[in-house]
C-alpha cells in the first residue's frame, strides 16, 4: 500500500505541476492598454509645416500677436478645413493679438490648420496696414 500511495502522491504532484501552467495560459490577461495620445503644440514658427498625427491624438495651436502704441497684430482664431478630421475645441484670444485653439484628430485624412494675423488701430485716427499674414499647417491623422 505504501507504493500505491506513493505511486498515487507522485501522480498528484505532476497533475498539480500540469494545471497551474494550463490554468493561467486559459486565463483571459489583461485587455492591452490603448495607445497613449500624442499632445502636440504649434506656434508661429509652425507655419507652413506639415505633420501626422494618430487618431486621439490633440494639437494646440498658441499664435502670439503683437500689440504696439497704435495697434496690435491680432490673428484669427485657428479653424480646420475639415472639422470631420480635425474637430476644434476650446479656443481663445488675448487683448494682445494671441489666439489658441485646440484640435482633436477624429478620423482619417489630411487637412489644413489655418488663422490670419491682421492689424486692428487702438488709437483713433489710426491707419492700419491691409496686410493679412496667412498661418497654415497641413494635418495628416492616421490610425
Amino acid at each position: 500500500m505504501t507504493r500505491t500511495r506513493l505511486l498515487a502522491a507522485a501522480l498528484t504532484a505532476a497533475l498539480a505541476l500540469t494545471a497551474a501552467p494550463l490554468a493561467s495560459a486559459m486565463t483571459p490577461s489583461a485587455a492591452p492598454k490603448p495607445p497613449k495620445h500624442r499632445h502636440l503644440s504649434l506656434t508661429n514658427q509652425d507655419n507652413r509645416q506639415s505633420l501626422a498625427v494618430h487618431k486621439g491624438d490633440e494639437i494646440t495651436v498658441r499664435l502670439s500677436g503683437e500689440r504696439t502704441p497704435d495697434s496690435t497684430w491680432t490673428w484669427s482664431v485657428p479653424t480646420a478645413a475639415d472639422g470631420a478630421v480635425l474637430r476644434r475645441g476650446a479656443v481663445g484670444t488675448a487683448p494682445n493679438g494671441d489666439t489658441t485653439a485646440v484640435f482633436h484628430a477624429q478620423a482619417d485624412g489630411t487637412t489644413t490648420l489655418d488663422s490670419r494675423l491682421r492689424c486692428v488701430a487702438d488709437q483713433p485716427g489710426h491707419v492700419c496696414s491691409q496686410a493679412v499674414v496667412p498661418w497654415q499647417a497641413t494635418v495628416r491623422v492616421r490610425r
